[in-house]
């Protein structure tokens, strides 16, 4: 049997652990009557907004944006599994460390907000996987099309992508949306450029073609 070693400290506290809040709110919550700090606060994460939203409180309209949450004090407590007391606390912790804002309304009614939400809950990462999905699709579209239109090979791939992603979305759309009349401004089918020269180029951009 080989001899199980344990790894270091610095390698274990490294990487990301994304989990959706159902799992955690359904399953995992329940393992515990109690919860500690750090699943507390995990808590408080699955349980604010995950976007903006109007709640009507007594005839009062209130926005609760993402990363916020109106949720009483008491409810959090049982939530924790906890006494209003160390609730109160363990808040009080977290505004102090800058994990959380704590505002408070003419209402009588206090708002928790956590501080960089987006980066705890990977938002931001998603988002920009998004953009960059649609830029992907829209360049296989343009890549499709261009070879299409102009009858040409489909060659130097990777020089089209480079030039692609130097291009803000606009110039995109108006690259793809200009891939015909650009072949028919055309003199001569000779001089039809490769996708990666009518990208770089911007020949999208000729005044001959509109």
């Amino acid at each position: 049997m080989e001899n199980s070693q344990e790894l270091p400290v610095d390698i274990l506290a490294k990487g990301y652990i994304l989990m959706p809040k159902t799992l955690f709110i359904h399953t995992f919550s329940r393992l515990e009557k109690q919860c500690s700090y750090i699943s507390a606060f995990l808590t408080v994460l699955a349980k604010v907004n995950y976007k903006d939203c109007e709640l009507n409180i007594n005839g009062n309209v209130i926005v609760c944006h993402k990363g916020e949450s109106i949720i009483s004090l008491r409810t959090w407590a049982k939530h924790f599994g906890w006494k209003l007391g160390k609730t109160r606390c363990f808040f009080d912790k977290l505004e102090k460390t800058g994990f959380i804002k704590i505002i408070h309304t003419k209402y009588g009614i206090n708002i928790i907000r956590v501080i960089n939400y987006e980066i705890w809950t990977n938002s931001r990462v998603e988002e920009k996987m998004k953009q960059k999905t649609k830029s992907e699709e829209l360049f296989e579209l343009f890549w499709n099309q261009y070879h299409e239109i102009t009858q040409t090979p489909k060659r130097e791939i990777g020089a089209a992508r480079k030039a692609w992603n130097k291009l803000t979305e606009k110039e995109r759309n108006i690259a793809v949306k200009s891939i015909y009349a650009y072949y028919m401004s055309l003199e001569s089918t000779k001089y039809i450029k490769r996708a990666h020269s009518y990208i770089s180029d911007k020949s999208f951009l000729n005044e001959d073609i509109y």
